[in-house]
């Protein structure tokens, strides 16, 4: 080997050393290095969003604390009971105690989705009362301190069988009406490591109590309480009585005093009445259902600050006879009209909900076959 090759040979070695080293330091130093500062950032990352998640995880956590502590306890039995006896003393405290039914109903238990194990429990109530008596229970019950809903409400009023005009003049009592509601609370699951506060009832009911009551979120309709006193005055249920008639009285002739006799006229014209002459003044305006079955309710333009006048099954109204009562209107049947010695058919005219009566049409098959399905199956009884 001459001197060239060996410095050649030697220049050779030292760049595969040179690379070598390189390649080393490039793996064991340069690359892990590279590989720590991305994991540091990687993990900087994770560091920032867990700590908003955990910012938020107080909020989220006072949220739901917030929540239960509207419920009455833990344990679905005893917070049924709490229930119950609150919504008695609430009713006692209204006058709501005539006939009073309070039946507990099985929990209801959310199986899925995201109330999963959150549990319903309803609970029914039965009593008799006046209006004004249910519009300040259920006031205060929308108040109360603790979750609750009204999952139904019926009222119906205690009326006699024979229509308002029949009876005597003057407005009658308040009429009684007859209460059936189902009411339900709530009881939500416990949550691993997180505390379960709930509403102590007993001690909020205390008068001694020296704590706030808990704040509540109003769920009333109106801010103004004076509105809810209006229900009552304007009483759907107080049946209309319209005054007496003015009866004219013939003075009595003095003892000497002859009689006037009026002068026979050789003929008496026909006075027509035209009974249908307020027809664009009276409204169907609603129906129901009571005991003696169902209700027809009708009111007067004119008199719109009145409640409504009840017409029941075979009731004379406007110029005919109540035959059909259905929830789209009802079915009055008016006498054949006299042709010489011959009288015409009946015809049945419906009224439809909402409408005045002048608005009545006549059953027809073609474009009312329901109504007048109903109608022939009532008419063969």
């Amino acid at each position: 080997m001459n001197q060239r090759e060996r410095v050649l040979a030697g220049c050779m070695a030292a760049v595969l050393v040179g690379y070598g080293g390189f390649t080393l330091i490039k793996s064991q130093v340069v690359d892990p290095r590279e590989g720590l500062t991305e994991d540091i950032k990687t993990q900087s990352e994770r560091r920032d969003h867990l700590q908003i998640l955990l910012n938020g995880a107080d909020k989220i956590v006072g949220d739901w604390q917030k929540q239960t502590g509207q419920t009455l306890g833990l344990e679905a039995g005893a917070a049924q009971d709490a229930f119950r006896e609150d919504v008695n003393t609430l009713l006692q405290r209204h006058k709501l105690t005539q006939d009073l039914v309070i039946t507990p109903y099985k929990a209801r238990v959310e199986r899925k989705g995201y109330r999963e194990n959150f549990t319903e429990l309803p609970i029914s109530v039965r009593t008799k009362g006046k209006l004004a008596d249910v519009v300040s229970f259920m006031k205060d019950l929308y108040q109360r301190p603790y979750v609750v809903r009204v999952d139904k409400l019926s009222l119906v009023a205690e009326h006699g069988r024979k229509s308002s005009r029949k009876k005597k003049a003057g407005r009658p009592p308040e009429p009684t009406l007859s209460v059936s509601m189902t009411l339900s609370t709530l009881v939500l699951p416990p949550i691993d490591e997180i505390e379960h506060p709930t509403l102590d009832l007993a001690a909020y009911n205390d008068p001694a109590r020296e704590v706030e009551p808990v704040a509540v979120a109003s769920r009333l309709a109106f801010e103004d309480m004076e509105e809810y006193g209006e229900i009552a005055e304007k009483n759907f249920f107080w049946i209309y009585e319209p005054p007496p008639p003015v009866v004219k009285k013939t003075p009595k002739p003095e003892p000497n005093e002859e009689p006037k006799v009026k002068p026979t006229p050789t003929t008496t014209p026909k006075v027509v009445v035209d009974v249908r002459k307020d027809a664009d003044k009276w409204v169907l305006c609603g129906m129901g259902w009571v005991d003696a079955g169902p209700i027809a309710y009708v009111t007067n333009i004119d008199d719109a600050g009145m409640p409504p006048e009840e017409y029941y099954l075979n009731d004379e109204i406007d110029d005919g006879r109540l035959v059909l009562i259905v929830p789209e209107g009802m079915v009055v049947r008016v006498a054949g009209e006299k042709q010489g010695t011959r009288t015409l058919p009946p015809k049945n005219y419906f009224y439809p909900l909402g409408e005045t009566f002048k608005d009545r049409v006549e059953v027809q098959p073609a474009k009312h076959p329901q109504i007048a399905q109903l109608l022939q199956q009532v008419l063969k009884q």
